[in-house]
């Protein structure tokens, strides 16, 4: 089948919130707060920093140092990620220099040691490892995004008991969580999570939460006192599951992401946007459909291409494996060290499985429009009209995307979706790479 014109859609979102002044929202927050009660002067404090390329973030840690020297202390930044970038303290402050935290925007240090301490054990009798640098500092500001997790469901995911647990923790307590499976990402991280922010020798100060909107923009941001934090993240949890943004359609036979990696999921594609998760236990869509149980949220899609990796990524291609077609670009990119340590480490083998490797981006979507069969079982034979094919710039899904004719019949129902020209045909350079893009005007 041949590759169909696609036309741009933009969905509308409706109630989005979104902080404006990332740097003067956190300073506010933190007055009200009131940590110049919590801080005195030459008290280290440690903060968190994190993996991911959230909107915001650096600036709101790069005020909370100028908080926090202001109220006396001496902050410094250490890398809060479990096994990332290869389980190095090298690769792990590079990593935190790509995302943006450099000296001049910062203005502390990042200590990054991969040594941690064992702290003590949890009601469930599991170890507490934490930084040894942040254990041997006089406080601790934990800072995360709260959102979905892409290898199970709970109350709370992905925040900051999460990264107190897991990124704190360093590779032994990512290692250990993930070795227990998915129960162990569901009791273990809030157990553990619990543990450190409220143990009076770790001393955790407060954590700071960052909820994304739907179009992948700091929508709220809140303070919370340290140790109320595990009463209060299933709240904000709640609030950012409803700002959590979804493909709009329900089935798709092709879609095409132009790049992944640990800078937009830390699967590299978000498997809570593709509906694959690649866990023992989970349930897939298409295993929905076998069912016959139509009522979830995650898309069914026959074949999936991942073009490129993002630079910041480090050659971290975890989550390569919930694709279908790679490009020999994003092969080429690929640190096998990093992804097989981050891989083993999750125990979630599937993610880091090698997909079929195409030459360019023009094979790529030409071989994944060669071979869907998938959905034809449930909707019937395709032809250029009917083929339901979305090419989005990554999983962050900012709410721009190229469809065909087949899925532009099925949105142009919907009240929320703008389009926008005319249909044309997919635009390759020489070289075979994808020049088109939905972010572009």
């Amino acid at each position: 089948m041949k590759i169909p014109k696609m036309i741009k859609a933009v969905q509308h979102y409706k109630d989005v919130p979104h902080v404006e002044n990332p740097r003067e929202e956190i300073k506010r927050k933190l007055l009200e707060f009131g940590l110049e009660n919590k801080i005195h002067k030459g008290m280290r404090i440690a903060i968190t920093a994190g993996s991911r390329g959230v909107d915001g973030m650096v600036d709101v840690i790069a005020q909370i140092v100028q908080e926090v020297k202001d109220c006396g202390g001496e902050p410094f930044l250490f890398p809060s990620m479990g096994s990332h970038a290869g389980a190095t303290a090298e690769g792990q402050e590079q990593m935190l220099r790509g995302l943006g935290y450099t000296e001049d925007v910062i203005k502390c240090p990042i200590l990054s040691d991969m040594q941690p301490v064992k702290v003590g054990r949890t009601e469930l009798d599991t170890p507490v490892y934490i930084d040894k640098n942040a254990w041997e500092a006089d406080g601790v500001i934990v800072v995360n995004r709260i959102k979905k997790h892409t290898d199970h469901n709970n109350k709370t995911e992905s925040g900051l008991l999460k990264m107190m647990t897991i990124g704190m923790g360093k590779k032994v307590m990512a290692q250990y969580v993930h070795a227990q499976g998915v129960w162990g990402l569901t009791n273990i991280i809030p157990a553990n999570g619990k543990f450190v922010c409220r143990n009076p020798e770790i001393n955790v100060i407060c954590g700071v939460a960052l909820l994304e909107n739907q179009e992948d923009r700091l929508g709220y941001l809140e303070v919370v006192n340290g140790y109320d934090i595990p009463d209060r993240e299933p709240e904000l949890f709640k609030m950012a599951d409803k700002l959590f943004p979804h493909l709009p359609f329900k089935t798709c036979d092709f879609l095409i992401i132009r790049r992944g990696g640990k800078n937009i999921s830390g699967t590299g594609i978000d498997c809570n946007m593709i509906g694959r998760f690649g866990v023992w236990g989970l349930y897939e869509p298409e295993k929905y459909y076998a069912a016959g149980i139509e009522d979830f949220e995650g898309p069914l899609i026959d074949k999936i291409a991942l073009l490129d990796l993002t630079d910041v990524s480090h050659g971290n291609a975890i989550g390569m494996g919930q694709a279908d077609i790679i490009t020999k670009r994003y092969h080429d990119k690929i640190d096998f060290n990093a992804t097989y340590t981050n891989g083993v480490t999750t125990t979630f083998l599937q993610k880091i499985k090698m997909p079929f490797v195409a030459p360019t981006d023009k094979d790529a979507v030409q071989i994944g429009m060669n071979c869907l069969n998938g959905l034809m079982r449930i909707e019937g034979r395709k032809n250029d009209n009917t083929v339901k094919v979305c090419l989005i710039d990554s999983t962050l899904h900012e709410g721009k995307f190229l469809v065909s004719k087949g899925l532009y019949d099925e949105l142009k129902k919907r009240d929320d979706i703008e389009f926008i020209g005319d249909f044309e045909e997919l635009e390759f350079d020489e070289n075979g790479t994808l020049i088109s893009n939905p972010l572009e005007d």
